[in-house]
């Protein structure tokens, strides 16, 4: 009796192994979402590209790149986005120094999406910190030289929505 050939064949040894683990747990774990898989899938395919500035050793930081703010993970971005303000900008961002990255269940307060979405930077609105406008709110993806996909954009909204005030 022959067996039809394995689909898995050509694919590299460490890429079927985290295949299988994959799919051991989506099986243990009912292959339910968490809620940091929003913010995971946004990371992977394009927030990691803000690590070249925002980390402690990047290469492309400078005097002016806000402080407190580190990409060079997924787990500490996420962590410095909702824990952290922005400090040490100057010149007209200056008004938004003291601004929470991320205000929780409010996509539309936080200024993490405002940088990164200019549909959300033009109605970006914190009675708190009304310099922080959309004069004074750069445009990150100019940075990276690449916008994120609106799913990654609904990814991440999504995730800013899913945590608790």
């Amino acid at each position: 009796m022959t067996h039809p050939p394995q689909r898995t064949a050509h694919l590299p040894l460490w890429l079927k192994s985290v295949g299988a683990a994959a799919l051991l747990v989506c099986c243990l774990t009912g292959c339910e979402t968490e809620p940091g898989d929003d913010f995971d899938v946004a990371y992977t395919s394009f927030l990691n590209k803000c690590s070249q500035c925002h980390g402690p050793d990047a290469l492309g930081r400078s005097s002016d790149t806000a402080k407190g703010l580190d990409m060079s993970s997924a787990a500490t971005a996420r962590t410095s986005l909702t824990d952290n303000t922005v400090s040490g900008l100057t010149g007209n961002s200056a008004g938004c120094n003291g601004v929470p990255f991320v205000v929780p269940g409010k996509p539309e307060q936080s200024l993490f999406i405002a940088v990164l979405d200019a549909d959300a930077r033009t109605k970006f609105d914190l009675p708190s910190h009304p310099n922080c406008d959309n004069d004074a709110i750069s445009d990150m993806t100019l940075k990276v030289n690449a916008e994120p996909s609106a799913d990654t954009l609904a990814a991440l909204k999504r995730w800013v929505t899913s945590l608790q005030p």
